[in-house]
């Protein structure tokens, strides 16, 4: 048997039960009033939401920085090339190499401009992650504010002409409390879907542009060294060559820190999606424990709550037993008696209820600690019956005989 209890408090919002019912393991029991937890679901759910949004969008700038190291290397080789054909003098080969390299510095104009608009271009997965949580704050503010005007209009006329408003008081400041601070958070969401609408910043756009400009610089490079290689190796021809050599060795560490700045956002928007889960799962697991549920399967005694009680955690709500056998629990065996009894000795059990019937049993436990029972010190002795179709009850009074023969 068990006496089930919540692990908190609330106010008693249904009975799904009633004594005397045969319930499985699980099967709900009575489940306390959880609009707050449920709301709080819901809000952990669009907080998993937008940390999934900003892991695809970190994980999108990782793979673009991922992109720009190779082209910064490509372009390194190149300005090395570059340097190497000044100094030693054009052949048919090298002028066709040049041409095709500033083919190619070219081409990466063209890419970097790309590359500039897809990171200056409005994310549609932040748009809608904000405006999922600008849905999910909303719901939350109009619950509340429903919740709320309830409270306040709840009041009766008294008989003397006064009026009572039983929910003021703590119940109408914890309310309200909670309402303003949903409103906070749809403000706060809001002022996200904004951002999220408009975009990159000035500073993004900015560094988005600089590849076009090292782009431009690089094709720039490669006319010039074509030129260089045609006119023939002059000392300054070198020296510029070399300079090519050293911006293209400066372009690949940019690119090393953003590839390493991406790689940490990534990180940190892995270790957001984890706790988005992980406050999902508390808030879910939460919203479990307001409903009591039967720990396994028996019979529901004595429901002691009603609809609309409050209730405190650990105190008891229904008593629960499993009715697929019967025991006897003794009080009254001294430590005197104790030492004569022992496991599987033989018991007759007679009913005060039923004189004329005895029962056979079992003793199957023996209490190691004692308890005190009208001064007297006591061990409590399981007696388990045999099957029987007698009328018995939970809680009668019985006169047990230990046969320690």
């Amino acid at each position: 048997s068990a006496a089930l209890s919540f692990q908190t408090g609330g106010n008693i919002a249904e009975i799904l039960t009633q004594s005397g019912a045969d319930v499985k393991e699980g099967d709900p029991l009575v489940r306390l009033d959880a609009l707050p937890l449920e709301n709080a679901v819901r809000q952990a759910e669009a907080g998993k939401a937008a940390a999934e949004a900003a892991l695809q969008a970190a994980e999108a700038k990782l793979a673009l920085a991922e992109a720009g190291i190779a082209r910064a290397e490509a372009a390194q080789k190149g300005a090395v090339a570059q340097l190497a054909l000044v100094k030693a003098g054009a052949t048919p080969e090298e002028i066709a190499a040049a041409e095709k390299n500033l083919a190619a510095a070219e081409a990466g104009i063209v890419t970097a401009a790309g590359n500039r608009d897809a990171a200056v271009r409005v994310s549609d997965a932040q748009v809608q992650s904000a405006q999922a949580q600008v849905a999910a704050a909303q719901a939350q503010v109009e619950q509340l504010q429903k919740s709320y005007d309830d409270i306040i209009d709840l009041c009766f006329d008294l008989p003397d002409g006064g009026e009572i408003c039983p929910l003021y008081g703590p119940v109408e400041e914890n309310t309200r409390f909670q309402l303003e601070a949903a409103k906070a958070n749809l403000k706060a969401a809001q002022t996200a879907e904004a951002e999220a609408r408009s975009g990159a910043t000035p500073a993004e756009a900015y560094f988005a542009g600089t590849g076009i400009t090292l782009a431009q610089s690089q094709r720039d490079q490669a006319q010039a060294q074509i030129d260089l290689i045609l006119e023939g190796a002059r000392s300054e021809q070198i020296e510029q060559a070399q300079v090519g050599v050293d911006q293209a060795d400066i372009g690949i560490q940019q690119a090393l820190v953003q590839i390493a700045i991406a790689e940490a956002a990534v990180t940190q928007a892995q270790a957001g999606v984890v706790k988005a889960e992980a406050d999902v799962e508390a808030a879910r697991k939460a919203l479990d424990r307001m409903t009591l549920v039967a720990p396994f399967d028996g019979r529901v005694g004595d429901i002691g709550v009603e609809i609309g009680e409050l209730v405190g955690p650990g105190a008891p709500v229904i008593q629960f037993g499993d009715f697929g056998g019967w025991q006897v629990e003794t009080t009254n065996l001294t430590e005197l008696d104790v030492v004569a009894v022992k496991l599987g000795l033989p018991v007759d059990v007679r009913i005060d209820a039923l004189p004329e019937e005895v029962i056979n049993g079992v003793v199957t436990d023996i209490a190691a600690v004692s308890q005190l029972n009208i001064g007297d010190v006591t061990y409590p002795v399981t007696v388990v019956l045999d099957e029987t179709d007698l009328p018995l009850r939970w809680g009668m009074t019985v006169e047990v005989d230990i046969d320690t023969e």
